[in-house]
């Protein structure tokens, strides 16, 4: 598309050439045209593909490139004088091509600052997606269309409707001049014509302020809900959300950034364009009035008259701002570390609240109250002396800036009251107008003073994010670190060759160890706690990423490892037993029969019932669900963690001898102290701890009530 826009606009700058020669164009746009056409084809990579910007920001260069074309084509037109005298009060501002094509060099020049970039990048792929979805136009009904075409097609009609609103300041800003005038000079004719005047122009503002609204709101929800599911995908993906969870120093609580730094980077990231954008465009519509002005405004400072000045007023304004602009940085720049380590305190704080909540058993058992109080109360003291901190800092903030809304609200009027009282033929309505225009140059250039400590927010969240992707990357990158698991054809057995476990402070758990685990034999693996024994079978399962040496399974056989303390997602008792399968994926009479067979036979009326199935049922209950899945789903082979640990020696007995026969086919190892355990199995082998990590074993099963 911008390779069709750069040859339109290199025809443009042809025509616009020969308007020149001709006479009627002025000489400023066939050069203006051309250095669009420059940034067209630089922002699309020509002749370096290297320097090709991201999609979203092409999009607005194109934009920009088609507004200056056309606006350039009004203006030749006008010149020329093909356009009848009753369409001139509506036509765009003379030179408005100008800002156009400023505002495209801009977006390329902009494109390349760090941080500017990396928002382009996190916002860019949303604008990339081909995923269909649909747009909500209520009375209007659906329209099926891409994420792409959604998001692309309501990110520009939003900047056309900021660019009707500029539009409809400038109107009232004339406005002003007409209606005041008329009631200076009591013309009650014009007072009436311009208040219908007002109602028009108050109408379409109202109608434009409706639509910007709601089709942000859309834009945002769309934005929003891909950006949260990418990022999901990303951390539940390959196992790199428990590859963040052992590296404490790659990522703070992924939840909260996931929900909370995702929704305020989208809604601050599109108000704070949208708010640029309209600013930029408020700021030259309103110098130009207020240049043309200022030759009107006779002001004179111990002789010396200031009409003198090209456009005055314009740069007491910029003055007054740019020393306000300064003053607001030094005092607010202390804000953006303080808001980043706000996000991190308050987040610490709410998981610690979560895992009182989801231990409150233990809790109340071994009345841990107290130490949980003083716990909580410690890290809320966090909080308090980081919020403590930014009030502070808000606080001197504040002074500035309500110290420079105050004066803003008179400033404009002190400074044109002399020319005012001095000039005769001066009407009340020049000068509404005129102050009218000052207030909006002032408050356009002011934007920075006014944004500071949102910005300071936005600029937390953004770094917020980007560590989170950078700790993505990594964890994603070292998937393939640690022991090589390499399913393969033709073996009868798990076999480790030289396996070299680390802990992730780079501590050496397990040394080169070299095992076999054999179909068809069940093996027990016992050591002292602390020994390895559940990272060994962490490795076995593919999941630790700390060491080296390789893991042999046997291809297209299925390896299911039950932990000590099993997990049960919200939902039905049936998810729960499924998990992670689908609740369909077994029927009603499988899973009672399942239940049966573990001894919970009645559970089985509550398969559909719906509650936090790790505080309703018991520790050993959860164990026995835990063995009812491994029934269900028929593992190859099977790693039982202590999974039993929490039942008796008999029923311990019991359900092993129920897994012989009801998965006769499945080799289970199995991580255990008990003596009684030694008859459940055909081998033994012992972790036995050493001075430079520990070591694998073969021991004598009936040895192991010595262990």
């Amino acid at each position: 598309m911008i390779k069709i826009l750069a040859g339109l606009t290199g025809l443009a700058t042809l025509g616009l050439a020969v308007g020149t020669i001709a006479g009627p164009v002025p000489v400023y746009l066939p050069i203006l045209s051309l250095a669009v056409l420059l940034v067209l084809l630089v922002a699309d990579g020509v002749p370096l593909i290297k320097t090709r910007v991201p999609l979203v920001m092409r999009f607005l260069i194109g934009l920009f490139a088609v507004s200056f074309v056309a606006l350039a084509l009004v203006a030749s037109a006008n010149g020329a004088g093909l356009i009848p005298e009753t369409f001139q009060p509506f036509l765009p501002q003379t030179g408005s091509s100008i800002i156009s094509a400023i505002l495209a060099i801009a977006h390329l020049a902009i494109s390349y600052i760090p941080v500017i970039r990396r928002i382009a990048e996190m916002a860019n792929p949303f604008f990339e997606a081909k995923d269909r979805s649909q747009l909500e136009m209520g009375i209007f009904g659906r329209w099926p269309m891409s994420l792409k075409a959604l998001g692309l097609g309501l990110f520009g009609v939003i900047i056309v409707l900021n660019v009707i609103q500029v539009y409809l300041l400038v109107r009232f800003n004339f406005w002003y001049n007409v209606f005041y005038t008329a009631l200076q000079d009591k013309n009650a004719s014009v007072f009436w014509t311009q208040l219908l005047v007002f109602t028009f122009l108050a109408t379409i503002w109202i109608i434009r302020g409706m639509t910007e609204a709601y089709l942000t709101g859309i834009l945002k929800l769309h934005w929003r809900e891909w950006l949260t599911e990418r990022y999901m995908r990303q951390w539940l993906s390959d196992k790199v959300h428990y590859r963040l969870a052992l590296d404490r120093k790659s990522t703070d609580n992924p939840d909260q950034r996931i929900s909370e730094d995702v929704r305020d980077f989208t809604d601050q990231s599109f108000d704070f364009y949208i708010n640029i954008f309209s600013t930029s465009l408020n700021l030259y519509a309103f110098v130009q009035i207020l240049w043309t002005i200022s030759a009107q405004f006779p002001y004179k400072v111990g002789g010396f008259d200031l009409s003198n000045v090209p456009g005055y007023l314009v740069w007491v304004v910029l003055a007054f701002a740019i020393l306000v602009t300064y003053i607001t940085h030094l005092v607010g720049r202390p804000l953006i570390p303080l808001q980043f380590g706000r996000q991190k305190v308050e987040a610490d704080f709410r998981y610690n609240l979560v895992r009182v909540r989801e231990n409150s058993e233990q809790i109340a058992l071994l009345q841990g109250e107290e130490v949980e109080r003083v716990g909580l109360l410690e890290r809320y003291k966090a909080i308090f002396d980081n919020t403590l901190s930014i009030i502070y800092r808000n606080l001197k903030l504040t002074i500035v800036t309500l110290g420079y809304a105050q004066i803003n609200a008179i400033f404009p009027l002190v400074l044109l009251a002399p020319a005012y009282f001095a000039t005769e033929s001066m009407k009340f309505g020049d000068l509404q107008q005129t102050s009218d225009a000052f207030t909006n140059v002032q408050s356009s250039v002011s934007f920075f003073i006014t944004s500071y400590a949102t910005l300071a927010v936005f600029k937390a969240i953004i770094d917020r994010l980007t560590t989170f992707d950078h700790a993505i990357e990594q964890a994603d990158a070292a998937r393939n670190d640690g022991v090589e698991v390499v399913p393969a054809k033709g073996v009868a057995a798990i076999s480790g060759d030289n396996v070299d476990v680390r802990l992730p402070t780079g501590e050496r758990l397990l040394n080169k160890l070299a095992f076999a685990l054999r179909k068809g034999e069940r093996t027990l693996v016992t050591g002292e706690s602390g020994a390895g024994k559940t990272t060994l079978f962490r490795v076995l399962a593919g999941i630790w990423p700390y060491g080296k040496g390789r893991v042999t399974l046997p291809r297209d056989e299925s390896v299911m490892l039950l932990p000590q303390q099993p997990y049960f997602p919200l939902g039905t008792l049936a998810g729960a037993m499924a998990y992670p399968l689908p609740a369909g994926t077994f029927s009603t009479e499988q899973f009672s029969k399942a239940l049966e067979q573990v001894g919970l036979p009645q559970w089985s009326d509550k398969l559909e019932a719906s509650e936090n199935w790790s505080s309703v049922l018991s520790g050993g209950e959860k164990q026995r669900i835990s063995v009812a899945r491994a029934i269900l789903r028929k593992p190859a082979w099977l790693l039982l963690d202590e999974a039993t640990s929490a039942m008796d020696e008999e029923n311990e007995g019991g359900l092993y001898n129920l897994l012989r026969q009801a998965l006769p086919d499945t080799t289970v190892v199995s991580i255990g102290h008990r003596s009684s355990l030694a008859k459940l199995h055909d081998r033994r082998l012992g972790i036995v701890k050493g001075d430079d990590g520990a070591r694998l074993e073969e021991m004598p099963l009936a040895a192991l009530g010595n262990v």
